[in-house]
C-alpha cells in the first residue's frame, strides 16, 4: 500500500542499552498506546531540549548473525515483493532474495526491475465523490493510464502477455483507489475489454481489497452482481488477488468500513484480544487469522464458480510499526510504555525477530496449504499460487517488514530470514495436462468421416520456468504407441498461472466414440518433479446423434 494517512505516533528518541524515557521540558506528551486508534494519533512538534524524567528496566535485543548467507540460485515464482525502481537499481531482488515477481503499484512501458522476475502491472482507478464517504449515485470513475492509444494502449502493446491488476484496494475510503463497488464493476469491464482487445494473451485480475472480511466480501458480491446485471455475463477474471492484513474496520479501524457495505459486517477494534468478534493490535501477526482470510476467499471463489482460477496475495506483511521517527530497540515494553516504540496489548513491539517469525510461519502455511474442495486443481489444489510481501523497503507504515536497509542496501534480519528460507527451496518444474476437452464433431451429411482439431492445455505447477522446447504428443491408444500428431511450446512459467495450448489434427474419423491420450514432454527432455501427471485422456464423438450408447437409469 502507498498509504499517506495511516499511522501517527509521538516524536521521541529511545536508544542505548538502557533506554532513557525522555520528555519535552514543557511537559510529558501522551505516548501512543494500543487503546488508541492509530489514525487518530498526532505527532507533536519536536523540541530539541530533552531531559530525562525516569529510568526503567527494558529488554534490548542484539540480534545474532544468521551465519553465512545462503545462495539463491533462481527466481521463485511463488515469492514476490513490492519494490521500486530506484531501489532495484542498487539491489538485485533476484540474486539477493530469489524473488520471482514484483510490483510497484503502477504501470511501466518498460519493467523497472530485473528481466528474470515478472513485473505485474497495476492500472489505477479513482472516483470523485466530494465529501461523501457513502455510495449512492453514479459518481463515475477515472482510469490511469487513460484508455487511449497513447495511454494504457502503449503500455499493453509494449508488454504482451503481462498480468494487469485493475485497481488497488478500491474498497478503502479516503486512500488508495476509493471507488464504489458498482462503479468498480464498470471500470473493470472497460479496462478488461481495452486490454484484451489489444492483447488476447494478457491476463487481467481483480484488485486486492484491504483484507478478506465479511464486509469486504460483500463489496465483492456487489461488484459481481453489478457486472452480471449490467453486462449479462459473469465477470471474466484470469486471476483473483487479495491483500491479507489483520486490521479492524469499525470504531475508527485502520482498514475503514468497506465502501458501499453494511457497517454491521465490519470487524471492530478492541483491546480485548480474547474477543473473537474483534481485532486487537496483538493479533496483527496471528497466522491463524491469516489462514482464516485465505480460506474465506477460496470459499467465496467456489460459491461463484471460480475455484478453477489462480489466487494471488498481492500484498501482505506487518503494517503496524516497530519505531517511528527514531530507533526502537525493545522487544518488550515496561508497564508505562516506551517512548518511540509501539507496544501492543501484550506490551510487545513488532521487533525484527517477531516479524521474521511471522513471515516464516506464513511461508510454512502457504507452501503446504491445500484443499481438494477449495484449492486450484491445476496447482495440486493449493489454496494460494503466489504471494507478495510488503515490502523491500518503505520508510513509513509497513517499515517493520522491510527486507532491506534503504541506506546501505543490505539485508535486514527479516531479509536474511527471507533469503535463507527461499534459498533452501530447490527449483522445480512440473508439467501437467491440465485440460483435455471432449470434442463433438458432425459431418455435413451425418455419415462421412471427419477431421477434427485436438486441443490440450498444459500448465507448469513447479516454482520456475520450464526452459527449452517441450513436445506434446497425441496418441490413439492408452499404451502411447500410436501417435496422432505432436506440437511444441517453449518456456512455460511456473505456479500454474499460465497455460500453453497445443493442437494437432486427427483425420478420417468414422461415426463413433474415439478416445485419445495426450502426453506432455513425450521426448523426456524436461527434468520434472514427477511425471505421473503428464498423461491425460480425451475423446472425440463423431456424429453423436447416430450413436447408440449405454444408458444408466438411477
Amino acid at each position: 500500500m502507498n498509504r499517506d494517512r495511516f499511522l501517527s505516533f509521538i516524536l521521541v528518541v529511545a536508544a542505548g542499552l538502557v533506554a532513557i524515557s525522555l520528555v519535552v521540558s514543557a511537559g510529558r506528551p501522551e505516548w501512543a498506546t494500543a487503546s488508541q486508534p492509530l489514525e487518530r494519533l498526532t505527532i507533536p512538534t519536536p523540541t530539541p531540549t530533552l531531559v530525562p524524567w525516569a529510568y526503567a528496566p527494558v529488554v534490548v535485543k542484539n540480534y545474532p548473525s544468521l551465519g553465512q548467507a545462503a545462495a539463491v540460485t533462481f527466481p521463485n515464482c511463488r515469492y514476490g515483493v513490492a519494490a521500486w525502481q530506484n531501489q532495484m537499481q542498487n539491489f538485485d531482488i533476484v540474486s539477493n532474495l530469489g524473488v520471482g515477481w514484483y510490483l510497484d503499484f503502477t504501470t511501466h512501458e518498460t519493467p523497472p526491475g530485473p528481466a528474470q522476475a515478472e513485473y505485474v502491472q497495476m492500472v489505477r482507478l479513482s472516483q470523485d465523490r466530494g465529501e461523501s464517504d457513502t455510495c449512492g449515485p453514479d459518481y463515475g470513475y477515472s482510469v490511469s493510464p487513460p484508455l487511449t492509444d497513447a495511454g494504457l494502449g502503449a503500455m499493453v502493446d509494449a508488454n504482451p502477455g503481462a498480468l494487469w491488476i485493475v485497481g488497488n484496494e478500491p474498497d478503502r475510503r479516503t486512500v488508495q483507489d476509493d471507488i464504489c463497488p458498482q462503479q468498480y464493476a464498470e471500470a473493470y469491464h472497460d479496462v478488461y475489454q481495452f486490454i484484451k482487445s489489444r492483447d488476447p494473451t494478457a491476463q487481467v485480475a481483480v484488485a486486492g481489497l484491504v483484507e478478506v472480511s465479511p464486509g469486504r466480501l460483500q463489496y465483492l458480491d456487489i461488484v459481481w452482481e453489478t457486472y452480471l446485471e449490467k453486462y449479462g455475463t459473469p465477470m471474466p477474471v484470469d486471476a483473483w488477488t487479495i491483500h491479507v492484513y489483520i486490521l479492524s474496520e469499525s470504531n475508527e479501524g485502520d482498514a475503514h468500513i468497506a465502501l458501499g457495505t453494511d457497517p454491521a459486517l465490519a470487524i471492530p477494534h478492541s483491546s480485548d484480544c480474547a474477543d473473537p468478534n474483534s481485532y486487537c493490535y496483538a493479533e496483527h501477526d496471528d497466522v491463524n487469522l491469516f489462514a482464516e482470510q485465505i480460506v474465506r476467499m477460496r470459499e467465496w471463489m467456489k460459491r461463484h464458480g471460480q475455484q478453477n482460477k489462480p489466487l494471488l496475495i498481492t500484498e501482505y506483511g506487518i503494517l503496524l510499526p516497530y519505531h517511528y521517527y527514531g530507533t526502537c530497540t525493545l522487544e518488550t515494553c515496561p508497564p508505562e510504555g516506551a517512548p518511540g516504540c509501539f507496544c501492543d496489548e501484550n506490551k510487545e513491539t513488532f521487533h525484527p525477530q517477531r516479524v521474521a517469525d511471522y513471515m516464516t510461519a506464513t511461508f510454512d502455511y502457504l507452501m503446504t496449504a491445500t484443499d481438494p474442495d477449495l484449492g486450484y486443481p491445476a496447482d495440486n489444489y493449493r489454496l494460494v499460487q503466489q504471494w507478495l510481501w510488503f515490502s523491500l523497503a518503505y520508510d513509513r507504515e509497513g517499515h517493520a517488514s522491510n527486507l532491506m536497509d534503504s541506506d546501505t542496501y543490505t539485508l535486514t534480519l527479516q531479509g536474511q530470514t527471507w533469503r535463507n528460507y527461499v534459498a533452501a527451496i530447490p527449483p522445480t518444474v512440473n508439467l501437467i495436462s491440465a485440460q483435455v476437452p471432449v470434442i463433438v464433431a458432425r459431418s455435413a451429411n451425418g455419415t462421412d468421416p471427419v477431421t477434427v482439431t485436438l486441443t490440450a492445455e498444459v500448465r507448469n505447477n513447479g516454482n520456475t520456468t520450464s526452459a527449452g522446447t517441450v513436445t506434446v504428443t497425441f496418441y490413439s491408444d492408452a499404451g502411447l504407441t500410436t501417435p496422432i500428431g505432436s506440437a511444441t511450446f517453449t518456456d512455460l512459467g511456473g505456479c500454474a498461472r499460465r497455460a500453453a495450448v497445443v493442437t494437432t489434427t486427427w483425420a478420417n474419423l468414422e461415426t463413433g466414440l474415439h478416445p485419445f491420450w495426450v502426453q506432455v514432454d513425450s521426448t523426456g527432455v524436461i527434468n520434472e518433479n514427477g511425471e505421473a501427471d503428464n498423461v491425460a485422456q480425451g475423446a472425440v464423438m463423431v456424429n453423436p446423434f447416430d450413436l447408440f450408447l449405454p444408458v444408466l437409469l438411477r
